[in-house]
């Protein structure tokens, strides 16, 4: 219940269609009930040939009594085919006016069942962009694409038709149920007691479909993640002939999917039967009591008794739709359930309470002491690192794979938080700073080169909007690579492809330096910005990383020490430990960790 009000909140902005969906609804149960009773004057009244032989008491409490006389208006005290006219008049317009409310009524629950979705997949796009870089390294890109497409998908099915039928039929029951009391309190009785019964049967078969929606979805999650993985390394899979493999184990997945969608749709097809059954076995015991009462006993009036069996058979639809909807509830709860844990976990990277606005960097960067580890993982990644980076130097960070490189570059945008010890920007804590603020200052170009699938000139100004072509021109041609983009068809307005695949990684990796300079920002850090390229282009882009040395702090980290030699400091990692700090030629003359790993690489070279 508490997940489903979950959903319900974001009902709230459109309280006003709410109140005219209630209204049009309530409007629509009660002329429904009115053309019911209506029908049953044909047989209780216009049809009847003589009056009551009997001698029953009329049954019912006063206001059946004024109903009738209400009907008896209506209809005239003349013959009987005038009598028949006037109730066809009256029934065509019922059911027009009864029409016009269900369209409203309709339209409105339409409008704020979609919007109510639409906002929920905004909501959860949106809260995913402010969550850190360790939630999207615990869960995989597959199951968060499966929850933001199909589980929201799911909702909006359930909810969408679910909300009419959670508004419609109720109040349609409780009128007619209201008809039914004034018409025979005695077998409503009976009717009431019939209800718990069902409500039970049905909450017990909607646990069970729930329980199976979400393995369900889980399961399409992990079809959804492998399909994207042999995608995405379709090269790899061709190369080592592993084609049947994938196939192979697609096809393991997708049968389980099969298997649990199949369990599933057969659990929620067992309601239909169910309700069906408790709503004939119903109106066959009231059947048989009322017609006993009639026939043999003869307590109850013969018109009344035909005016409730119409009024409960004209209940068991809404009931019957009701019933068969908990199937969908159910469903569309679990897929809720998915999208709600998603939106409900909190970012432990946040703007501080009273954050300091800062829009310059004016002296240098300081580690004190910093510590880190990450999340389920038992290794500390960087141990008690302490180290200055003063404005317009480069410090170069050296080390194997895994010594904490890339680890210590994260930290200083607060991708992630530190464990202990503090990292200072002109002597304040990078805690303390806007957010916004902290990562404006830098320009990052990562190992990984990410690019987006539209035009060249709209990734090379990602982030910077405003910037004009002459900027952007002059970006390409410092990182090298204006010549490559000028020849191709389109220029500046060639469309890359997903992730960049029609460039090359040399071209891709020259575009992502590009960014970062169109940036101009005051910190540059470069991930092993040059990892892609050949050696010409290496040299070239290096020469233009050297150009924006001048007053800008640049953090490289990067395998070939080459490129490093004229770094104001280098600092060495191994297991996250701090091995050395200081020039190339200080660290040669030191002959330590440093001084193995430069003799290894000009050896091999």
């Amino acid at each position: 219940m508490k997940l489903y009000l979950k959903v319900l909140k974001y009902i709230k902005p459109y309280w006003i269609m709410v109140i005219l969906s209630f209204t049009s609804s309530i409007l629509f149960a009660v002329i429904n009930a009115f053309s019911i009773w209506m029908i049953s004057s044909l047989f209780s009244t216009i049809m009847k040939t003589r009056t009551n032989p009997l001698n029953v008491e009329p049954t019912g409490i006063s206001i059946n009594n004024k109903l009738e006389n209400i009907t008896n208006q209506l209809i005239g005290n003349g013959p009987q085919i005038d009598q028949l006219k006037m109730l066809c008049f009256i029934l065509l317009i019922t059911f027009i006016i009864k029409n016009f409310f269900f369209i409203i009524n309709r339209i409105s629950l339409s409008f704020i069942g979609n919007r109510m979705i639409m906002d929920i997949r905004n909501h959860l796009f949106s809260h995913l962009q402010n969550l850190p870089l360790s939630f999207f390294h615990k869960n995989k890109s597959g199951e968060l694409l499966s929850i933001i497409m199909n589980d929201v998908s799911r909702m909006r099915a359930s909810f969408t038709l679910t909300l009419q039928s959670l508004i419609n039929e109720p109040i349609s029951m409780i009128i007619i149920l209201f008809m039914l009391l004034i018409t025979n309190v005695k077998m409503t009785v009976y009717v009431l007691f019939t209800i718990p019964i069902a409500a039970i049967i049905i909450t017990k078969l909607g646990q069970s479909i729930r329980r199976k929606s979400m393995r369900s979805s889980k399961q399409i999650a992990g079809l959804i993640n492998i399909f994207q993985e042999t995608i995405s390394g379709i090269r790899i899979v061709k190369a080592f002939i592993m084609e049947k493999f994938e196939t192979k184990k697609f096809l393991k997945e997708n049968k389980k999917y099969y298997k649990l969608t199949f369990k599933q749709e057969n659990t929620g097809t067992l309601t239909i039967p169910i309700n069906d059954l408790i709503g004939i076995s119903l109106g066959v015991m009231l059947l048989w009591i009322g017609g006993r009462e009639v026939l043999v006993l003869k307590t109850l009036d013969p018109d009344g008794f035909i005016r409730y069996i119409l009024f409960l058979f004209a209940m068991l639809q809404p009931a019957r739709k009701l019933g068969s909807i908990n199937a969908q509830i159910q469903t569309g709860l679990a897929s809720a359930e998915r999208v709600f844990n998603i939106i409900d976990t909190k970012s432990n990277i946040l703007n501080p309470k009273k954050p300091l606005i800062k829009k310059s960097f004016t002296n240098n960067i300081l580690f004190n002491k910093v510590s880190f580890k990450y999340e389920r993982s038992n290794n500390t990644s960087l141990n008690n690192i302490s180290v200055k980076i003063n404005k317009g130097e480069s410090l170069a960070l050296v080390g194997s794979s895994g010594s904490g490189k890339s680890t210590f570059v994260d930290l200083i945008p607060r991708f992630y938080e530190i464990n202990s010890g503090e990292i200072l920007i002109d002597n304040v804590n990078i805690k303390n700073i806007n957010l916004e603020d902290l990562r404006s200052l830098m320009g990052i170009v990562t190992q990984d080169t990410i690019l987006f699938n539209d035009s060249i000139i709209n990734n090379i100004s990602y982030g910077q909007p405003e910037a004009t072509f002459e900027e952007i021109k002059l970006a390409s041609k410092t990182a090298n690579a204006l010549e490559f983009i000028e020849k191709l068809p389109n220029g500046f307005n060639s469309t890359i492809g997903e992730k960049g695949t029609l460039l090359s990684g040399g071209q891709k990796q020259r575009l992502s330096i590009a960014r970062a300079i169109l940036k101009n920002p005051e910190i540059l850090i470069l991930d092993e910005a040059t990892s892609a390229l050949d050696t010409e282009s290496e040299k070239k882009v290096q020469n233009a990383i050297e150009k924006l040395v001048e007053n800008r702090t640049v953090i490289v980290i990067a395998h070939r020490l080459s490129t490093i030699i004229n770094a104001d400091q280098i600092l060495v990692l191994n297991d996250g430990e701090l091995m050395e700090l200081g020039t190339h030629d200080e660290l040669i003359k030191n002959n330590g960790h440093y001084k193995n790993l430069y003799d290894i690489q000009f050896n091999q070279n």
